[in-house]
């Protein structure tokens, strides 16, 4: 067997296939030298390969592979160029030349300035091209999620849900971030978007990707320059709201002919204010019966972030390249919450509150990772990833509580379960290891076969305390655990090949097996899963300008770990914030059909999700005496999806980009007091506007709506936000400045319907109204960017005509 495949990979490597050849000029017709010149697949837009024109403008290109292709070419000072689809059999083509655009034409009085598409649909997805969007300068990246359209970003369950569906899980560079939504939260708003090349949504992974993440991944991928020469970026943000904003970033790269090195640091400091009010009735026991109370919590938050950000790559050989990537980012959280409460107790007594909380969040999170690609023939290619990831989070917190009667009087409470205070302390910490490899091998002109093994072992600890304040003394709370740890540790395995059925067809079908085992001290026995995972993306191009796409793909969603543990820490007297030791990952199936035309794009997804998981839902515990929030599982979710999207050119100097999601979902939960079943219909809306006006200005103006929804036994009213960027270049690359107005008409309000499709624990029924800063105060950034230095060009990775690229798209 082992000479069988020694004899069929050198075969494929001496196997000479045919050119594709062509010349580059500008609009005068002179040759373009060094133009970068980047052959990509027509089914996915994955880069096949590349080269750069010569003095002539002239280039080659020499695919291992055949199938439909098309070309992107770029070069400073030209618009970039995007080829119709080439069908590539064997045979040299010869294109017809090649005239680029410069970057700035003047149209009367209106500049239209070169820049990628904002939206990229591929067969799995999206690419969201974020430098594209004037809201993108002075941001962090959570701010930038939130914008995306599809993604719905719920700060107050720290939650994100991907075309409406749960369960989603965020890479950087390709790399899982393996830690809680609340951890992850923190660590994207602590992360700069100048940073951030582009986002891509992926809906319909292959086997390749790790299982997790029943609704797709969202990958984030940062910037990485790979041109020779030096250059240095700028850029600084100041801005107001409830307080001061400020931002400044500065990164700085250079390109050799066989290395690239890549340096970023930002610092930003954000003073801010939100919050919740609401009211709410519940039949408590240990209260004495029904009651009712106003509730509320109102912080102002003080936060304070660092990010570093290192990438070295090197090519000892045209075959073979070596790197790694290190990212530090340490922030620092000032929060202080009043806390509301005013009771109408079962005697109709009264009784208020204020409580005070004083709470400063220290976070550090480390990234690194060294990687080595090497090109065993030209048919063949090895690729190594290790990685390591650090975490740590101090949470210390002191409350304190005082009670009034209605004339607002101070009194004592009138009840036990009150006390006039807790302070607590929470130190948590994640290491994780991960080790992959995978091997790609071109079999024939039409079968292209990859395969890929990764281990990843993770380990958490968490020691964290309540005490309470009864009368001066101060006393630990039965209700509080400590020193929980556990461990992970996933096993996987693929295999993938790619069929070039003709011309115009690509079958993509893979299998990926998947063994998860942890371990949790607080649980006698290990959780183990061991679960195949087949995936099949077929892509159908009738034309140059169209193409259909068919997916189907398993996924599972894994619980965190601070979805698991038990007993973290209570809000009030009534509630404790606790985890789940027996919540169920939930096995997700979707079946998706897409159309695309000319940027159109039209989907049908059915979806059906075994026991989706819900954050912060309300039970009781087994004696009946506290209410709990903690995750729990649906039974089901079954959803027809059906998405839109839309680019219009309205004007050479105006271009609309619509989109819309409607889903019809049903789903059963059995946590509540009865088991219920609920179906209704979700829809979300989202555009973009751009405007290229006179005098170097650009205007942005983007948004989204979502309808009312419901959250298991839950319901949420109808929210969205309108956002405003308008910009001016400066002549002769003086740089830009960017004013960003995020939510124009401060509507960032989210009103919870708790308990309104079925009766939950303790009969609650609570509306609950937040709303986030931009909501309560005007907020205004104000950006200026500015890029120093001169790259020569792209470099060069030739071997025979062939390129192993890490560019973008």
């Amino acid at each position: 067997m082992k000479t069988l495949l020694l004899l069929l990979t050198t075969f494929c490597s001496l196997t000479a296939l045919g050119q594709i050849s062509g010349k580059v000029t500008g609009s005068k017709d002179e040759a373009v030298p060094f133009a970068n010149v980047v052959l990509l697949s027509a089914q996915d837009s994955s880069i096949v390969m590349g080269t750069s024109t010569d003095e002539n403008g002239d280039f080659r290109l020499s695919p291992a592979q055949t199938g439909s292709f098309f070309l992107r070419i770029s070069s400073i000072g030209f618009q970039s160029h995007q080829s119709g689809v080439l069908a590539f059999s064997n045979m040299a083509i010869q294109l017809p030349l090649i005239r680029l655009v410069e970057e700035s034409n003047a149209l009367g009085e209106v500049t239209v300035a070169a820049r990628k598409d904002l939206i990229q649909n591929t067969p799995t997805g999206k690419v969201i091209n974020v430098q594209s969007s004037l809201m993108t300068k002075g941001s962090s990246a959570l701010q930038v999620l939130e914008r995306l359209p599809g993604v719905i970003t719920d700060r107050r369950n720290s939650q994100f849900s991907l075309n409406g569906q749960n369960g989603v899980t965020i890479l950087f560079n390709g790399r899982r971030v393996p830690m809680s939504m609340e951890e992850l939260m923190n660590l994207l708003e602590s992360t700069v978007a100048d940073n951030i090349e582009k986002i891509e949504l992926i809906t319909a992974p292959t086997a390749q990707y790790d299982a997790d993440g029943g609704a797709g991944i969202i990958n984030i991928v940062f910037k990485k320059n790979e041109n020779e020469g030096t250059r240095f970026n700028l850029s600084a943000t100041v801005g107001y709201g409830y307080r001061e904003k400020a931002l400044t970033s500065v990164g700085v790269s250079h390109g050799f002919k066989k290395a690239n090195l890549n340096a970023s640091y930002s610092f930003g400091h954000n003073h801010d204010y939100s919050g919740y009010l609401g009211h709410g009735t519940a039949i408590f026991p240990f209260l004495g019966g029904f009651n009712s109370t106003d509730f509320g919590g109102l912080t102002e938050r003080i936060q304070q972030v660092h990010n570093l950000n290192l990438l070295a790559e090197f090519r000892p050989t045209p075959r073979t390249s070596f790197g790694g990537e290190f990212s530090l980012a340490a922030g620092k959280t000032h929060n202080l919450v009043e806390i509301l409460g005013d009771r109408i107790m079962p005697d109709g007594s009264f009784l208020g509150s204020r409580g005070y909380s004083d709470g400063t969040n220290r976070r550090t999170n480390l990234i690194s990772s060294v990687y080595l690609n090497h090109k065993l023939s030209a048919k063949s290619q090895l690729n190594f990833d290790l990685s390591y990831l650090a975490y740590t989070n101090d949470s210390p917190n002191l409350v304190s509580y005082r009670y009034f009667d209605k004339e607002r009087n101070e009194i004592p409470p009138t009840n036990p379960i009150f006390n006039y205070g807790n302070r607590g302390q929470s130190h948590s910490t994640i290491h994780v290891g991960v080790f992959k490899a995978d091997y790609a091998l071109q079999i024939s002109a039409k079968v292209h076969a990859e395969a890929g093994i990764k281990g990843s072992y993770t380990k958490n600890a968490n020691d964290s305390n309540v005490e309470r304040k009864v009368s001066d003394a101060w006393e630990p709370d039965p209700r509080t655990q400590s020193n929980i740890y556990g461990s992970e540790q996933i096993w996987a395995a693929y295999t993938q090949f790619r069929f070039l059925l003709n011309p115009k067809a690509n079958l993509q079908a893979g299998l990926r097996y998947e063994y998860w085992q942890r371990n949790i001290n607080t649980v006698k026995d290990a959780f183990t899963i061991a679960q195949l995972f087949p995936s099949v993306v077929y892509s159908f191009s009738p034309n140059s300008q169209s193409s259909i796409n068919l997916s189907y793909n398993r996924r599972i969603s894994r619980p965190a770990y601070t979805d698991l543990i038990s007993n973290l820490f209570y809000t009030d007297a009534t509630f404790v914030f606790t985890g789940n030791p027996l919540l169920k990952p939930t096995i997700t199936d979707v079946l998706k059909a897409e159309f695309n035309k000319k940027g159109y794009s039209v989907g049908l997804s059915f979806q059906y999700d075994l026991h989706p998981i819900l954050r912060y839902q309300i039970t009781a515990n087994p004696q009946n005496d506290i209410g709990m929030q903690s995750p729990q599982n649906l039974d089901y979710q079954k959803s027809i999806n059906l998405f839109l999207s839309a680019p219009i050119q309205l004007a050479s100097w105006w271009k609309l980009t619509l989109g819309s999601n409607t889903a019809l979902r049903r789903y059963k939960i059995s946590y509540s007091i009865n088991p219920a079943e609920k179906t209704y219909l979700f829809q979300n809306l989202s555009f973009t506007q751009s405007f290229s006006l006179p005098k170097n200005f650009e205007i942005e103006l983007s948004g989204w709506q979502n309808f009312p929804f419901f959250d298991g036994a839950n319901r949420l009213n109808g929210f969205g936000m309108v956002n405003l960027g308008i910009a001016k270049k400066l002549k002769n690359d003086k740089g830009t400045f960017q004013l960003a107005l995020p939510d124009l008409f401060q509507t960032a309000s989210y009103f919870t319907h708790i308990g309104s499709m079925t009766p939950i624990a303790f009969h609650i029924r609570s509306e609950s109204h937040f709303r986030d800063e931009s909501a309560r105060f005007r907020v205004v950034k104000l950006t200026y960017s500015r890029s120093f230095g001169k790259n020569t060009r792209s470099i060069n990775r030739n071997s025979d005509d062939e390129e192993r690229e890490r560019l973008r798209k």
